[in-house]
């Protein structure tokens, strides 16, 4: 896989404690935009390469770097470390590559696309921190060994597909047009993100997606996060995770939906720091 990367020097943007640039790497000849944050004052900028470890945050479906919201740097503040989170192709600011998706779109992404990214960016201890589809993203890396995580804290993820999935996207696919105009904020192309994600998801064939198998093969430390309001999965995706990782633990989070970070951003921002930071210690 062919790959090149280069900062974007106009994109720097200081705030409080941490430091921002944005930048733009290729991959196979898509334009992935990503967003480095890094603590400390801009001159101590760290280069996330080397042996320090590296949070490396995965969007869910129909997210993109911007609606993370401010979690990026409340965790580079609060772990000390850097954190790298990244637009995959067709949404955010990233090349619209490809138009349509396939079954294997999240399969492709973990062991294609992520390694790229991070083989680009210089980082060999990524902890990886994935919503929804990215959630699953970061599973599979893990549980195919192609990239070599300390550690993968997901929200909402997807092991299987359950019926509560297709009915949650089924509604929302009710409300294309006002969804799509929303999410023109931080997507260049707002229609082609929500349409070859919907058309996908509602492909009959793609029930039988299912990522069970690899979970016992995750031998790091895994977090999973979930709503107890989550429109898109129920608790069966906690305690299938919980049952099958070696080595993972579990939330069901109450009053809280499928975007955890925006409907309890302290809480999450609390869980994520604390097991990154164990990570990062573990790791050391």
């Amino acid at each position: 896989m062919d790959s090149a990367a280069g900062d974007i020097g106009a994109g720097v943007i200081e705030s409080g404690s941490t430091v921002t640039v944005d930048g733009r790497l290729q991959v196979d000849a898509v334009g992935i935009a990503y967003r480095r944050i890094s603590p400390g004052d801009p001159d101590d900028r760290g280069s996330g390469g080397g042996n320090s470890p590296v949070i490396v945050m995965l969007h869910d479906g129909l997210g993109s770097i911007t609606q993370w919201r401010d979690l990026p740097e409340v965790l580079a503040r609060r772990c000390g470390l850097e954190v790298i989170a990244y637009d995959r192709s067709g949404y955010g600011r990233s090349d619209p590559v490809p138009k349509t998706y396939t079954d294997g779109f999240m399969e492709r992404e973990a062991a294609e696309v992520l390694p790229a990214v991070l083989d680009e960016l210089g980082i060999r201890r990524p902890i990886l921190i994935g919503h929804s589809d990215g959630a699953s993203i970061s599973l599979i890396a893990a549980g195919l060994a192609l990239v070599a995580p300390l550690g993968v804290a997901v929200i909402a993820p997807h092991s299987f597909i359950e019926d509560i999935c297709i009915e949650g996207i089924r509604a929302i696919d009710d409300q294309r047009e006002q969804v799509i105009s929303g999410l023109a904020r931080h997507h260049d192309h707002p229609r082609l993100a929500f349409e070859r994600w919907r058309n996908v998801w509602l492909t009959p064939r793609f029930r039988r997606w299912d990522i069970r198998p690899l979970l016992e093969r995750i031998d790091c430390p895994v977090l999973v996060l979930q709503g107890d309001g989550d429109q898109y999965g129920t608790e069966a995706q906690v305690s299938t995770i919980v049952q099958s990782a070696p080595n993972a633990t579990g939330h069901l989070l109450a009053d809280c939906g499928h975007v955890a970070h925006r409907d309890q951003p302290e809480r999450i921002a609390g869980y994520l720091a604390d097991f990154v930071s164990g990570c990062a210690a573990a790791g050391s």
